[in-house]
């Protein structure tokens, strides 16, 4: 026993365990991202061997906690860290053999006292007579690999067997081709309205939307334009009363067919009317139908499973069909075997609690003038018959009800917005693992900031390797600058003065506010700089020797649409785009004019045909071109809709429960006839304003009337508009740009400090201090800026600004430069990399896929764990990549290493490579306990 211990307990073993657990969970992974979260159970989380070799890892813990006397006093970080990994899997352990959760649905005034598992069990019952026995297990079933379910009984001496044959994950039903028999069926696909889809039409049936008939023998009669199908000899054909276009896919032949009688209806052809077409797949003639897979299944989204079961009584069999889905309730399929009344049933199944919960009202908030929902809560009552119990509680997102051990969160809701749906969770396991973690947490941050620990150690050797040597080198890294395109646009005297509104009063009209399509509540001023971003690709348009920033901008194309769709501002900077709207080839920008045949009545738009063609291919299927058509159509159609105002929701609905505001036409168009009075009048006097002083350059009358429209929106609008100091607070951080201005001086100071410290390993008598603390400064001064660039932005938007991509990446560069602080002192060479780092990261925050908008939380997310979570996680981030840049300088050092520099290398290793551990452990730290 001792040596089989000892054989456990063994480091080797430990190191051998602990590479198949990693392989496990990594190759889980892939399986679930495959095949689905029931699949990754199946073959690798709830199997029986990974359960074993999780026990023999605990066994080869505790062993080595007690062979090392890690219970002393003076091992007490080391202890309480390795002791927290016991407790943690003890937890989890609880979890996946006691817990349990599923769902809970409650209509309002109703009351619930039982929940849906979210496991899926295997059922099989027998009954003879009056008697009656069962089983019941919880079943995980691969959709990768052979499975084995099977449940015996014996009653009144009878053997009954229940043997799984075949499973059929995502479960649909598909047609084949017999040999006779069968039914005639259309495989077809209809296309209407933008949209497609794909039906089958059998024989007697018909299928009809607003645009189009198509009838297959159903002797109906409809109202619209039909195609009439019948079958003769085996062929299709058809009959229609109005001209038909026709598109071969095979040849790309096309054209028009006369209305006909009876006309050869061609499969892999596609007719059509203006507004609907269709195309036939496949004709079945003797069409039968058969159980599969679906092919198009998303593991995130399982369908219905299907099962063939043998079932076996006395040697007597019979093979049944059984259906059945993880959270849905089972489906019992009843048999009469052999005398055995045999019940098989696979799904969730319906758990009573001890207890009622009653939903007395759902609450759904929205942000305003939307229907992206910002909060969703459960007004419920606890009812304990048993301990007298009627409490009051209001559960939503992170405050959750708990009792008895159950704890009810709130999950999802009904359409109607009368019903909710609540996660329940009866879990024993929670406590002790949130014991782990904390010290978990406590141990390792312990381990860091006690005395005589390997942090420590590591810290004494940078230093002396520090002290023993000047540390130099050189990282050159190539970096793209972004630059704001420009122009020289050869414009009249007199259309420059219409282009060029007062930049004065342009300020002033970005001081609007404007209901954006997410319900956030914004200035113009952030809308314009996004527009522009999007057609212009930069946040001014050069006029002459003017430069017209992207209010300007803007206002003008609402004010003076005549001129400004002359102006060549929509970026192309494509050959085949610009040959199709009849530009030079190397052109970079058009005007929105340039793409119509017509632009006086915007007719004939130059790009129809190819974007038709792009949005017809499945995304994986586009090309460059096509990507590049449809990027250059949302420019030209946002471009549209600035002319048109429909973007510029700046009028709110008096009275309006949902606080939603409107642009001018569909204010003048909908609202009450005495609001539509008093808009008209606003709008009227302030565009005859605009015109007055675009002629005299007196813009008084102007920002009067402006101001009037302000006043508007703070009458109604008050309970949604944000305070000036917020709209001031937005403008500032529009036109500070901080992050995009600060990450070239980052890189910047970075470079030069690596530059100077290769100067210092080619001449060591080089002072390097002064360079050293001018950088230094200079960092302290733009991480100041990236702080409060930070800070603004959570102000403006509020919440954390790490909630989506670019905040996660403004966030991480800052943990990056702090990281560099950490060390400074240590290296001269670790605050160059942390500032060129930072640089990167910003850089990569600010291309073109990231998007920087200010946007609302979802509900999931407008959480204080939000802040916690993340902004730890993402902390750890720097102190990684810190450890990762460190990493290839070392390797570089090596490259560089000669014998006339081999000490002031391997000292510099020596150095990076002490600091690169701390950076690791503090990084793998953070990132633990986040």
């Amino acid at each position: 026993m001792k040596q089989l211990f000892s054989i456990v307990g063994s480091m080797k073993t430990m190191v051998v365990m602990m590479l198949i657990f990693a392989f496990a969970i990594g190759y889980a992974t892939f399986i679930e991202n495959d095949y689905g979260t029931i699949t990754a159970k199946a073959d690798i989380y709830n199997a029986r061997w990974f359960e074993v070799l999780q026990a023999l890892l605990t066994i080869n813990l505790i062993y080595n906690i007690i062979k090392y006397k890690m219970y002393t006093v003076k091992k007490a970080p080391i202890f309480i860290f390795h002791l927290s990994f016991i407790i943690i899997i003890i937890g989890a352990a609880m979890t996946r053999f006691i817990g349990y959760e599923g769902t809970m649905h409650i209509r309002e005034n109703a009351t619930a006292s039982t929940m849906i598992s979210s496991n899926t069990y295997f059922k099989v019952s027998a009954r003879i007579d009056k008697e009656e026995v069962s089983t019941s297990e919880v079943v995980y079933l691969s959709k990768k690999t052979k499975n084995s379910l099977s449940s015996s009984l014996n009653i009144k001496d009878k053997d009954v067997q229940v043997e799984l044959i075949d499973y059929i994950p995502d479960a649909i039903e598909a047609l084949e081709e017999g040999s006779e028999g069968g039914f005639e069926v259309l495989d077809m696909m209809i296309a209407a309205q933008g949209s497609s889809e794909p039906i089958k039409l059998k024989k007697g049936s018909y299928y009809e939307n607003s645009e189009m008939a198509l009838d297959f023998g159903s002797g109906k009669i409809f109202l619209r334009p039909t195609i009439s199908i019948f079958v003769e000899d085996g062929k299709l054909f058809m009959k229609y009363d109005e001209t038909l276009k026709y598109l071969n896919m095979d040849d790309k032949s096309q054209g028009e067919l006369a209305p006909n009688d009876k006309a050869a209806l061609a499969q892999r052809t596609l007719y059509g009317f203006d507004g609907g077409n269709f195309v036939v797949r496949k004709f079945y003639k003797h069409a039968k139908t058969k159980i599969i897979s679906n092919p198009d299944a998303s593991p995130m989204r399982p369908g219905t499973d299907a099962l063939k079961f043998n079932i076996t009584v006395d040697g007597t069999s019979k093979e049944i069909m059984l259906f059945g889905q993880a959270g849905r309730m089972a489906k019992d399929s009843h048999n009469i075997v052999n005398g055995v009344d045999v019940h098989v049933a696979y799904g969730s199944k319906r758990l009573t609690l001890p207890f009622g919960i009653k939903l007395l009202d759902f609450q759904l908030d929205r942000y305003p003038g939307s229907m992206s929902p910002a909060s969703y809560a459960s007004e419920v009552e606890l009812i304990d018959n048993e301990k007298n119990i009627h409490m009051p509680y209001r559960i939503f997102m992170n405050n959750i009800l708990e009792h008895r051990g159950y704890r009810f969160f709130q999950s999802s809701y009904d359409q109607d917005e009368k019903g909710t749906v609540l996660s329940v969770n009866n879990d024993p396991g929670t406590l002790p693992t949130y014991i782990g973690y904390f010290l978990l947490g406590l141990g390792m941050f312990w381990a860091l900031f006690s005395r005589g620990n390997r942090f420590e150690k590591l810290s004494e050797k940078a230093r002396k390797a520090s002290e023993s040597k000047a540390l130099g080198f050189l990282l050159s890294l190539g970096l793209l600058f972004s630059i704001t395109p420009s122009y020289a646009e050869e414009l009249s005297p007199t259309i420059k003065t219409i282009l060029s509104f007062d930049k004065e009063h342009a300020n002033k009209f970005g001081e609007l506010i404007i209901q954006d399509s997410a319900g956030r509540m914004k200035p113009m001023d952030t809308l314009s700089k996004e527009i522009l971003a999007k057609i212009h690709r930069g946040a001014y348009v050069s006029v002459g020797s003017q430069k017209l920033n992207s209010n300007q901008v803007i206002l003008g194309m609402m004010a003076k649409p005549d001129a400004y769709r002359d102006l060549k501002i929509i970026r192309t900077k494509n050959e085949e785009i610009n040959k199709l709207i009849g530009v030079d080839a190397d052109t970079k920008y058009a005007s929105f004019s340039q793409f119509f045949t017509d632009p006086e009545r915007i007719n004939g738009y130059k790009l129809s045909d190819s974007v038709d063609n792009a949005v017809r291919k499945e995304p994986k299927h586009r090309d460059l071109f096509d990507k590049a058509v449809l990027k250059v159509d949302e420019r030209v159609n946002i471009s549209y809709a600035v002319y048109s105002g429909s973007l510029m929701k700046i009028w709110p609905k008096p009275n309006d429960v949902n606080n939603k505001w409107h642009p001018t036409v569909e204010a003048l168009q909908t609202f009450h006839p005495n609001d539509v009075v008093k808009i008209r009048n606003i709008a009227f006097e302030y565009f005859s304003a605009l015109d007055a002083a675009v002629s005299t350059g007196d813009w008084s009358n102007a920002n009067s009337a402006i101001a009037k429209i302000v006043e508007y929106q703070k009458f109604y609008g008050s309970s949604v508009i944000p305070s000036d100091t917020r709209i001031k607070a937005e403008m500032f951080y529009n036109y500070a740009n901080i992050f995009e201005t600060i990450y070239p001086i980052y890189f910047l100071v970075g470079f030069i400090l690596l530059i100077f410290s290769f100067i210092k390993i080619i001449k060591p008598k080089f002072n390097l201090s002064i360079a050293s603390n001018i950088s230094f400064w200079l960092l302290v001064v733009l991480f100041v800026a990236h702080t409060f660039g930070m800070g603004l932005r959570w102000y403006i938007a509020d919440h954390a600004p790490w909630s989506n991509g670019y905040e996660s990446m403004i966030y991480i560069a800052w943990a990056t430069i702090l990281a560099g602080f950490v060390f400074s002192k240590r290296s001269t060479i670790t605050m160059a990399s942390t500032a060129i780092l930072t640089g990167l990261i910003l850089f990569v925050a600010h291309l073109n896929w990231m998007d920087p908008q200010v946007t609302n939380l979802v509900p999931v997310l407008n959480s204080y764990w939000l802040s916690i979570h993340v902004a730890v996680i993402t902390a750890s981030y720097g102190f990684l990549g810190l450890g990762a840049l460190l990493g290839f300088i070392v390797i570089l050092l090596f490259i560089l290493k000669t014998e006339k520099n081999s000490k002031q290398i391997s000292l510099s290793i020596k150095e990076l490579n002490a600091i690169n551990e701390m950076s690791l452990m503090i990084g793998l730290a953070f990132l633990t306990l986040g």
